[in-house]
């Protein structure tokens, strides 16, 4: 009986071993002038999370001063969705006059305390939420008066962070979702003292005028993962793993694609306005869907995917075709794709990878330090690493004058018939390989042209 037991056990230890990583958790945006319901929609759609929005300057409208309205608002619905087993992400943006100083809601407050304060308080009033997004995309025009201020930003992170904690220490707070992955935002709030003061980073995928699916990616000038790729949020966890948080995970807290139009140049806004679509058909809404959380859930440091949104959005000149649900409630083809997440989510890896490895280069004629009289052959083969970006070209100088190059993995001269011409003496061949993630390695080789034995 000891032994069949301990087998048991050894049986199940190795299946538990063998398990893959739990799949990403799945969201749902809550949208503007939205009239579906929200907490009978999740449910039915098997959303693990609600993504709600939290106007402060509606909701503290004088410094001290909770409109009641608001707060037994958010409350209902949080417990409307905790009584369906439903999750809550609250993200809170727009400052009141009197914390900004300025009116129109997107400018941020004059002193990060007046933030901490008032996260404090909602975190006192709205015990029911699970975690708490500090600000929408405080690294874009669009919700941050005159643009990004890292500094300022990182100060408001800093302020909320342990007021939230303080009132309720298991609540998550995660930064601001960045308008694509932008590692650099984030890379700059380290660079201000936000460290230790986030349980997670969130980025946007949701883009204007996207009509490319998960898959596609391009490589910036410095050869990461670009930023407005959907893979993009690789490169902003190689950035967290650079300070130590790791272990931190990525919050995708809008993710989508817009149904809204698919004729040829109607993108309206954005460094693409005249030039491409506005979006993409429903049926092609609905398989980027499927792709992209089949993809997150091949990277298990992404938490959750929130798609953006519940509802398209009623006169919205750029954004109207995101929603599950069309205006009139009906849903999309996206919606049943979405419910049927419910099954489980297949990992199935998709993009761009980070890269930071060279590749190898091996020199295979000529040897180093061979002698030689007349003329020399090159042969030259490169490597990637396993999971690279892909080699892009091989060059050759000789003394420090550029040769030639190939592109993929190698290449040929033979013979050389410029060696032929050669004064005696030492040559340096340099070889350099570069990868598509602009990765470099060189090796040099020396070989010495010596005169041909005179005949006596």
């Amino acid at each position: 009986m000891r032994l069949r037991l301990t087998l048991a056990a050894c049986a199940a230890a190795l299946l538990a071993w063998a398990a893959p990583a739990a799949a990403v958790e799945t969201g749902i945006n809550e949208t503007q002038g939205q009239t579906v319901p929200t907490p009978r929609k999740a449910k039915r759609l098997g959303a693990d999370w609600v993504r709600l929005w939290a106007p402060w300057d509606a909701i503290q409208p004088a410094r001290g001063v909770y409109e009641q309205y608001w707060i037994t608002g958010l409350n209902e619905k949080v417990r409307a969705l905790e009584a369906r087993g439903i999750k809550v992400l609250v993200v809170v943006v727009r400052a009141p006059a009197w914390a900004s100083g300025v009116h129109g809601g997107i400018a941020p407050p004059r002193d990060a305390a007046s933030f901490g304060a008032f996260m404090r308080g909602m975190a006192q009033r709205v015990p029911g939420v699970d975690a708490w997004e500090l600000w929408n995309e405080p690294d874009g025009s669009g919700f941050w008066l005159n643009g990004p201020q890292p500094a300022r930003y990182a100060a408001m992170v800093r302020a909320a962070y342990p007021a939230i904690k303080a009132v309720q220490p298991n609540d998550l707070v995660i930064t601001g979702g960045t308008v694509g992955n932008n590692m650099d935002f984030v890379q700059a709030l380290y660079d201000h003292g936000a460290g230790g003061r986030f349980d997670g980073v969130a980025v946007h995928t949701d883009t204007a005028c996207l009509t490319n699916g998960p898959n596609r990616y391009y490589r910036d000038e410095v050869g990461r993962i670009g930023r407005y790729t959907f893979t993009g949020y690789r490169e902003v966890r190689q950035v967290m793993i650079a300070h130590g948080d790791g272990a931190k995970p990525i919050w995708m807290t809008e993710l989508g694609w817009n149904s809204q139009t698919t004729r040829r140049r109607s993108c309206n806004t954005g460094s693409w306005a005249g030039q491409k679509r506005l979006g993409v058909s429903r049926k092609r809404q609905a398989r980027f869907l499927r792709a992209a959380y089949r993809c997150l859930a091949a990277d298990p440091f992404v938490a959750v995917g929130f798609w953006f949104g519940m509802q398209d959005i009623r006169g919205s000149r750029h954004a109207r075709g995101y929603g599950l649900f069309g205006l009139r409630g009906g849903g999309k083809p996206a919606a049943k794709a979405f419910k049927r997440l419910r099954r489980g989510i297949r990992p199935r890896r998709c993009g761009g990878y980070v890269d930071r490895t060279p590749p190898a280069i091996r020199v295979h004629k000529p040897r180093d330090g061979r002698r030689f009289t007349g003329k020399i052959a090159v042969h030259v083969r490169a490597y990637d690493n396993v999971g690279g970006s892909g080699l892009q070209r091989i060059f050759l100088s000789h003394n420090g004058t550029h040769v030639r190059s190939w592109g993929g993995s190698g290449g040929w001269i033979r013979p050389w018939w410029g060696s032929a011409d050669w004064r005696p003496g030492r040559h340096t061949l340099t070889f350099r390989v570069r990868d598509n993630a602009h990765n470099q390695n060189t090796v040099s080789v020396t070989v010495e042209k010596v005169r041909r034995a005179s005949r006596r």
